[in-house]
């Protein structure tokens, strides 16, 4: 239970923009796939000798499915900072518009890591040659095996789900 965990760039990208596409919503913004190859980040990672516990891409389902699993699978709790979780203005924006949660959204280019306490800043700088916004987004706990805690900027707490239904029908 001392790990943390760490995603490699911004959320929602792909699936916000699949979805304006598809929609035809027209936005004046730089909103674009993170679609990207992940190897040359997770090369270095190792490389550079980080412990990492586990690592996934956040395609379907997001960020909340890669965590939710994780919850269940190793048999934790996640608690997640939420107001640490990168998402640029026009994700939050379509989301708010539409209804979305961001953590929900596909991505394509961006992964989720669990690594030891002890490596993070070691991670943090490598993560960020590749993307600014990559950042540590939670931490491994016992408080409520097997579910992913929001923590809320106002103390207040909710569980985060994994997604259901069809957010974006399989598109890759």
């Amino acid at each position: 239970e001392d790990d943390t965990i760490l995603v490699s760039r911004d959320i929602g990208c792909h699936g916000a923009t699949i979805f304006a596409t598809r929609e035809g919503i027209e936005f004046e913004s730089e909103l674009k796939s993170d679609c990207a190859s992940l190897y040359p980040v997770v090369k270095k990672l190792i490389d550079e000798g980080v412990k990492i516990t586990a690592l996934r891409d956040a395609t379907r389902g997001g960020v909340a499915a890669v965590l939710n699993e994780w919850a269940k699978q190793s048999d934790v709790c996640i608690e997640v900072d939420e107001q640490s979780i990168p998402i640029s203005q026009e994700v939050y924006g379509m989301c708010e518009m539409l209804g979305f949660e961001a953590t929900a959204l596909a991505n394509e280019g961006t992964f989720v890591l669990a690594i030891k306490k002890e490596d993070e800043q070691k991670a943090l700088e490598i993560l960020k040659e590749f993307n600014q916004n990559a950042t540590t987004i939670a931490k491994v706990t016992s408080t409520h095996k097997h579910k992913v805690i929001l923590n809320s900027s106002y103390g207040t707490q909710r569980f985060l789900d994994t997604p259901t239904g069809e957010l974006l029908p399989r598109i890759c």
